[in-house]
Formats: C-alpha cells, structure tokens, sequence
C-alpha cells in the first residue's frame, strides 16, 4: 500500500509538473514529450511519467498520436473556456433536474456522505466532488449526455490544480454541495437548476485564476 501511494504521488507530481511547462510555453504545442528527456528533466520515473501523459491525454492537453507518441496539444483558450462553462451550466442543471424522480434513497446517502467526507477538508476533494456530480448524473438516465458533460469537465481540467484545491475553496463548495442536495430532496426544478448554476460558476473562477497563474496574464 505505501509503495502504491509513493507511485501515485510521483505520477500526481510528474502530471503537475508536466501541465504547468505546457502552460507557462515552455512545451509549445506540437512539442513531442519524450519519456529520457521528461525523465531527465523531471528527476521522476518513466512509469509515473507514463501515468502523468496518459492523464494529460484524458485532459486533452496532451494527444498520442500514433508512431509519434505524446505531443502537446492546444489548450482551450480564455473564450472557449467561458463558452465551456456555459454550456456546462446548461447541461449539467437540466440532467440534474432529468434527476430529481430517479434519485433512490441509497443515492441520497451516498450524497450525504460524500459531503461529510468533503467536510473533513481531504486532498481528494477534487475527486469526491467528481464522484457526487457523477452520482447525480447518472440518475438522469440519460448517459450519452452525461458523456458530454464529463468530455466538457475534461477540456478544462488542464488548467485546474485538481487535487490541491484552496481550503477556502473547499468550504465554499461543500456549502453549494450542501444547498444542491437539499433542492434535490425538495424536488424542486428551478432550486435545483440555481444551485448547479452557482456551483458550476464557482468551478469557473478558480479556472480564471489558476489560468491566470499560470500564463502570467489576465484572464479577462
């Protein structure tokens, strides 16, 4: 389990690494990522190295392409990411919505304790968040629409620090987890379709600030 857990932080730190040289230009797009330079560069291992491309593929920040192997790809740019996240809040609120009949008991408690869990403030918030959001969708019923938000969540994850959020950051969408449970269980559409809303918005500011960061330029 400890050797586990040392590869999963040495692929996360290998990802991180790896996405904020693309960000910042220092891999320019259409850069071939070389697993002995990267290695060098890096002072990680190939596999963890391997696990950080195949993530930053997910991502789109990076395509494999065959014969060729990993080049860096375009990142979204400021107005495709507004454009992303409105799309998003539209999606997203109505599947939740398209949710609110097919919710069973055992989805509401595992709602509930996903937000106790995000509560305690874990380094994989991110990934709870993810978990909640999904549990959600999926009781829409609707899955190739639910793929359509994932692919849309995954355009723009290069540009978020997925599993360092800020403390402050933490708190403030534990209590939007909090209200959009609650308009779930209220069964009611438009609390249900506000709470998303504000939620998904809360998602954006941080993408404009780690954007920001990032690139060393404003985001508007």
């Amino acid at each position: 389990m400890a050797d586990e857990n040392k590869s999963s932080m040495k692929s996360l730190q290998a990802y991180e690494k790896i996405r904020d040289m693309i960000l910042s230009g220092a891999k320019l797009p259409g850069t071939r990522l070389v697993l002995s330079e990267l290695e060098a560069e890096l002072g990680i291992g190939r596999g963890p190295i391997r696990e950080a491309l195949m993530r930053l593929d997910r991502s789109g920040i990076v395509k494999n392409v065959p014969y060729k192997g990993a080049i860096v790809a375009t990142p979204p740019s400021r107005k495709e990411i507004l454009h992303i996240y409105d799309l998003r809040v539209d999606l997203e609120a109505k599947l939740a919505v398209e949710a609110i009949d097919n919710l069973t008991d055992e989805d509401i408690q595992k709602l509930e304790e996903l937000i106790a869990l995000m509560d305690t403030l874990p380094l994989n918030h991110y990934e709870l968040d993810r978990q909640f959001h999904k549990i959600i969708c999926d009781a829409s019923k609707l899955p190739h629409l639910c793929d359509i938000a994932q692919a849309l969540v995954q355009s723009v994850e290069s540009v978020l620090n997925i599993y360092r959020r800020e403390k402050m950051h933490c708190i403030k969408f534990n209590k939007e987890h909090r209200a959009i449970l609650d308009a779930l269980k209220s069964k009611n559409p438009d609390k249900v379709k506000k709470t998303f809303e504000i939620n998904i918005k809360s998602g954006l500011e941080i993408i404009k600030d780690t954007y920001s960061k990032l690139l060393k330029v404003p985001f508007e």
